[in-house]
C-alpha cells in the first residue's frame, strides 16, 4: 500500500532581479532548476541551524 501524500507548503519570497539571476546562473551551472537550489541551501541552513541548538 502507497503511503500517504504528505501536505507542504509553498513558500513566496521577494527577491531583487541581480539576487534571482544569480541564483539561476548557479542553478545553471549544475543543471538544476533554480527551485531545487534553493529549497536544498533552505534544508541544509535548517538542518545547521537545528544542529546547533
Amino acid at each position: 500500500m502507497a503511503s500517504p501524500q504528505r501536505r507542504t507548503l509553498v513558500y513566496s519570497v521577494r527577491l531583487s532581479p541581480g539576487e534571482s539571476n544569480a541564483i539561476q546562473r548557479i542553478a545553471d551551472a549544475r543543471h538544476l532548476p533554480a527551485s531545487t537550489l534553493v529549497r536544498s541551501w533552505i534544508l541544509d541552513r535548517l538542518e545547521q541551524e537545528q544542529s546547533a541548538s
